[in-house]
Order: C-alpha cells, then structure tokens, then sequence
C-alpha cells in the first residue's frame, strides 16, 4: 500500500474565497462572514473556536462552500475566511448533504485531534491535506509505523483503505482500546466533504434519539427520543428519522452492508449519482425494485445528524470485505450525508441494548463511541466490529444527569398522539439485532482451546469393570455421558425451546436415562453399563435423525437459533488463531462461549473478518467445512461439498438449509455418513436456483448432527441474472 507522509499545507497566500456558491446551499442575505483569526499550525480555512461564526440559524452565512474546480478550491483554503471549503468537483449529490448540513450545524469548532495519523493511498490534493493535517498530532508514512500508544487517524479514499491492509491496525487498536477513527469517503469528493465536516459544531439543543427493530425493553432516559421493537412497526419511521435535526440518533436493526431493516421501513444505502456498479448488487441494481415499498425507504444520506450509528452487521464492512458494489453501501451514503461521525459495523456483530445503552451514556472521555461500544460488545464478539469514521463528534460532550423528575424522553406515546413532526420540534411527555450474518465457509469448533473437560476424561477403575463416563476415546460406541448430558440440559431447561416443541417428550425420557443410568452403581458395573449405554446410544442416534428432518424442513427451527441465543447467555474466551484459513483466503479465529448458567451449553464460534462469524456449532461437535461457488446464475445449478470431521466414530447426518426467500431446492434432503473420528467425510448436494430467482446476495446453511451436537456454518454467495 502506498502511503503519503505528513501533509504539507499550500503556501498562506490569503486569497479571498471564490463565489461559486451553487444554489443548492441555503442562504441568507443577512449573512456576512466573521472574521477569522488564524493561529500558529492551524490551515488558513480553519478558523478556531474561539472565532467561530454561526450557521444559518443565526442569520450567518453558510458553513460551507462547494466548489466544482480544483483551482477554485485551493484558493479558498488558502484565502483562510468565509465558509469552509469542499471540493465537490462533479458530485453534485454532495449538494444536498451540504445543504442538510446547514440545518445540523450552527458554528465552527477546533476538534479534538487523534495521536497519530496515517494516509492510506495516493496522493490527495494539496489543498485537501491542508484541511486534515489538524486532525492528527503526529503523522507517519506507514500503518505498520504506528506507535504502540495513543489515537490513530486512517485517512484515504474507501478504495484505498483495504480491509486486508488495515486489519492489523484495526486489531492492534482494538486489544489495547485505543480509540481509531476513519476519515474517508466514496472519492475525494466525499473525503473532502468528511474533512470539512470535522470543523463543524452541533446546533443547541439537538436531541439524541435511538430507533431500535430489536429493543424491545423500556425506553432509557438517557435518549431524548426512543423507539422501540414495537413501536417501529406502528409509527411512521421514516417521517420520523428524516423530520428532524439529530444531535446523534442510533439506528438498530437486522440488515447488510446495503440496508439496516427498521419494521416495514428500511434505511437505505443506493447512492443516486455514483457509477454504474461493477460488482454484484442488491435487486434493486437489477432493475427489481427494492424489498420494501419505495415510501418506506430511508436514505442514510438523508438523516440529519452530527452523530449517526448503523447498528447492524457490516454495515461499515471495508474495501475487498462488502459483498455489494459501493454504489450501494449505507457506509459510504451515510457519509455523503450531514454527519460529522458515522459509527457503523465491520463484520459480523451481536450488539444489542448493552451496546445501545454504552453508546447512549459514553461521552468525550471514552475517547470514542465506538470504543465504548466495542468493550461493552467484548463478551459476546472479542473482536473490533465497531468503526468510527470521523473524529468525536459536535454532539458527544460531557454526560448530563437524567432522574424521573426531568427527563423528557419522547417515546412512541408521544408520537402517536400528536404526530411526528409536532413531537418532536416541542417537548413530549415522560414516558414509558436474530442471528448474526454467518457469511462464509469454514471450520466449525475449529479451534478447541479450553474445550476439554475435566469431567470427560475420568478414566474406569483400572480394572476392566465399567466405563466410566461412557467414553473410551474416538472409537467408543457411546456417547459421552457428560456432554451428552449438557446438551439435553441446553436443549430442555434453558427456554430454548418451547413446551410444545414436538421432539421435547422423547428429549426429556433420555434425559431422565441419562440421569438414572449415571449412578454409580450401574457407570461402573460393566455388565449393566453396558446395555444401559447401548440403549442411550440408540435412542440418541434416532433423535439425531429426527432433529435433521426437522432442519431439512423446517428453516425455522429453534434449534437452530442456538448461536444466538447461548450467545446472548455467555461469556466469550480469547479468541484463537487456526491453522486453516477461511474458504475466502483470510485467516480465521475461534473462541468458545462459556454459557453463564449451568444450563446453557458451551459453544464454539469462528469467525473471519470478511465474512463474520462462518460456524457456530456446541463444544466438542462435528468440524464443518463447505466448498461451494461465490456466485450462480438464476436457473442454474450450485455444486455444494460438504465436509464433517466427527470427534468420535458413529453416523453423522448432514443437509442444508436454505433462507424462505431464496427461491431454490436442496438435493438430496439429508445424506447420511458413517464417519471414522478425525477423518473427513464428505457428502454433497445441489441448490437448483429457480429461473425467477431474485438477483441479489443470499446465503444457505450447511449442518451436521451428531450425538445431539449441531453444527451449523452460513455460507453468502450471489444470485446473478439470468442470461
């Protein structure tokens, strides 16, 4: 990667600013430009806070000037008054930002600077590192010469900030907490646009609001406008977020890098004005429309905040790691929009409201939000899937005392009872994530740090009498007692499944089996124990069959919500390199989840950086990995090999399950394998994609059962036209 040494500003020569204000940017006739003090390392263009002007709302001039020619811009960087300069050149989409942006800011500001900076890429326009040099105490040519302390600064155009390049950077920072921040955009047009960004301050009084697909508990008094599960699938969403100036507002939701779903209202990522797409897209790249109803879509670029968070997984996924074109990444249009900071998503992620409520409550001192997001995520995904693009923003200052006297937290109640718009522009009353993108192939329980048990080792009395736990190594003809045990446990008494669940009889009996034959008196009587296995190895293995049909056939199954759900009721380990890398090429990490209560089972998760978490399956399962084409045609055939290490010899049952929307068949159903422990097993199958199958990204779920351990990887792949 090729980098460029500290910015060098162009020569202070004050030449006044041109006056190539498109009309776009609302304007006042009152306006006149304040005068600017300018001190020592400061850029002429950056007046400081302590002269900084007012936006519109005071009856000043603009905060920002676009200019079309480069020539234009450098002399109004170098001219050092009137509003702050951004090389649009042919953009002019990033007209409308601007425009919203003089409604979300009313002055100037001297913004906290990072440690240490970095710019990734060619060259920028000199005018342009003019205007970052301030961001960054400190600058280096490399990312591998960052210190080992201290803030860092990515800058560079989104092609030129390589998730592959910078994952190092991004991983340092992130085991040592120290915040990073992005400042980047789709070109350097928007990179410009970003950069005069950071000099902008809050209007007064903006609120701070939170609308939430997944959040289903009582509004937190912190937020000065909330919305919770319920209520955005009954309110107008989308009048909602787009009516109103927001000193930060988090959105939290189910989606991809393209779109964060919010009920029947979707924010949206499609950029109107960028180039014709060169890689795969959503439907909408196809001519299809959208999922949702156009009136129900939310333009990320269109919400007018200092602070805007896109609380969804790789809803910031980097350059070489999105599965979609840049056309379409909520990323990229979010920052074409008014906000100063955009916290959004790398990977796969599991926040929920622990990591909305940190967001809420983290001020300046946390150096950043999406630090405090990432420690407070640290339990359930150890890895940075928080990113901050933009420095702190205008509107995360010191926290203020909330108590049930004075808060005015406006909730849905509000809305609905004097609408939208008129709540919130007046005071209302007090008031009252699914499972994760597996994208991917790779090793399910790959790595089984920590995964043995103490329990599972405990050898026969030495003498031949008995078998102790039921385990006589990877030969044995019997399940493990103990961990067979541990998974009825999860399955039966952690409200995973329902009471009318229609395999909880037959679990319940051989867990009672389980429970009896487990006394001593018939573990280490060898000619009781074993029938008395041999009947618990039958029984389980029927059952194993059982709950396959059931995935085979049921996509809904709630079994198969076990990631998610033991994930939420667990404590994540240190995260452990493997040997072999994920299907896309990149490495893989692996960690096991301790279940924070007896009866939530231990499970292991891998995860790669580009495709999120590619396996999740329970501790000691059968080890995955799939080989299968990133892309098929409508109407053809994907080829799919499925391969299962089993931890012990025994029958291993395998299939596929598709998502309700792909519109595809899977065969076979189910393919049976009699598997040697530690040798792989391979089965395979075929996805017919139906001719009318929707162009988009999708994604199936291969899975293996043994032992009533289940092993499930999520593997994306792209549906392109048909020819």
């Amino acid at each position: 990667m090729n980098a460029l040494s500290t910015p060098t500003a162009p020569p202070a020569t004050r030449t006044p600013a041109a006056t190539n204000t498109p009309p776009a940017v609302r304007t006042s006739a009152a306006r006149t430009a304040p005068a600017v003090t300018i001190p020592a390392n400061t850029p002429p263009a950056v007046p400081t806070s302590a002269a900084a002007g007012t936006g519109p709302g005071a009856g000043q001039q603009p905060l920002f000037a676009p200019y079309t020619s480069l020539g234009d811009y450098t002399r109004a960087v170098a001219g050092g008054r009137g509003p702050l300069p951004v090389f649009t050149g042919p953009r002019t989409d990033l007209l409308d930002g601007i425009a919203l942006a003089e409604e979300v800011y009313s002055g100037l500001r001297t913004p906290e600077p990072c440690d240490t900076g970095v710019v990734a890429g060619g060259p920028l326009p000199a005018a342009l590192n003019a205007l970052i040099r301030p961001l960054a105490r400190h600058w280096v040519d490399d990312p591998h010469d960052l210190p080992d302390t201290g803030s860092v600064l990515l800058v560079g155009v989104y092609a030129d900030l390589r998730a592959d390049a910078v994952q190092h950077t991004l991983d340092a920072a992130h085991a040592t907490g120290r915040p990073l921040s992005l400042l980047t955009g789709r070109d350097v047009h928007s990179l410009s646009w970003m950069a005069a960004k950071q000099y902008a301050r809050v209007t007064p009084d903006a609120p701070v609001g939170v609308l939430s697909e997944l959040d289903t508990a009582a509004p937190a008094p912190q937020a000065d406008v909330w919305l919770g599960a319920a209520d955005v699938h009954r309110l107008d969403v989308r009048q909602i977020a787009l009516g109103q100036v927001w000193r930060r507002v988090l959105f939290h939701g189910n989606g991809k890098d393209d779109q964060l779903n919010l009920g029947q209202f979707t924010l949206c990522g499609a950029s109107p004005a960028a180039a014709a797409p060169g890689m795969p897209g959503p439907r909408c790249a196809y001519g299809l429309g959208c999922t949702k109803p156009q009136d129900k879509l939310i333009p990320a670029r269109g919400i007018r905040a200092a602070e805007l968070v896109l609380a969804n997984c790789f809803s910031g996924a980097l350059a070489g790691h999105a599965m979609y074109d840049p056309k379409y990444l909520i990323l990229l249009n979010a920052l074409d929009g008014p906000a100063q900071t955009v916290v959004a998503t790398l990977t796969a992620c599991d926040g929920q409201r622990p990591e909305n409520l940190a967001w809420l409550t983290a001020t300046a001192d946390a150096g950043s939000a999406a630090v405090a997001m990432n420690r407070q995520l640290h339990d359930i995904n150890p890895y940075p899937a928080f990113v901050q693009a933009g420095l702190q923003s205008s509107g995360l200052g010191p926290s203020r005392p909330h108590s049930p006297a004075d808060t005015h937290t406006r909730t849905a109640d509000a809305f609905e009872s004097s609408g939208p718009l008129n709540s919130l522009n007046s005071p209302g009353s007090s008031g009252s994530s699914g499972i994760s993108g597996l994208s991917g192939p790779g090793t399910a329980g790959g790595a089984r740090e920590g995964s043995a048990d103490p329990h599972e080792d405990v050898p026969g009395d030495g003498t031949g009498n008995g078998i102790g736990n039921g385990e006589e190594g990877a030969a044995a003809p019997y399940p493990p007692l103990h961990r067979l045990g541990a998974r009825l446990s999860g399955l039966l008494d952690s409200g995973l499944l329902g009471p009318d669940y229609p395999l909880r009889p037959r679990l319940r009996a051989l867990a009672d089996t389980v429970l009896r034959d487990a006394v001593r008196t018939v573990a280490r009587s060898a000619p009781d124990a074993g029938p008395a296995l041999a009947a618990i190895a039958a029984e389980t293995k029927s059952l194993d069959l059982a709950l396959a049909h059931r995935f085979a056939k049921h996509h809904d199954d709630p079994v198969l919500a076990f990631p998610t759900y033991f994930g939420e009721r667990s404590t994540a380990g240190t995260p452990v390199a493997l040997d072999t890398p994920c299907a896309c090429g990149r490495p893989l990490r692996s960690y096991r989840r301790h279940g924070r209560v007896p009866a939530i089972a231990d499970t292991v998760q891998t995860v790669c950086a580009r495709c999120g978490d590619v396996a999740n399956a329970h501790t000691g399962a059968v080890e995955l990995r799939v080989k299968a084409p990133a892309e098929a045609a409508a109407g053809s055939t994907l080829h799919v090999v499925v391969e299962a290490v089993a931890p012990r010899d025994g029958t291993l049952n395998l299939g596929i399950v598709l998502p309700l929307y792909l519109d595809a068949r899977v065969g076979p159903v189910l393919r049976r394998v009699d598997a040697v422990a530690g040798r792989r097993a391979h089965a395979e199958f075929t996805l017919d994609l139906a001719p009318r199958a929707t162009p988009q990204a999708y994604y199936f779920c291969p899975f293996a059962v043994q032992d009533l351990g289940v092993s499930v990887s999520r593997v994306h792949f792209t549906v392109l036209p048909r020819p």
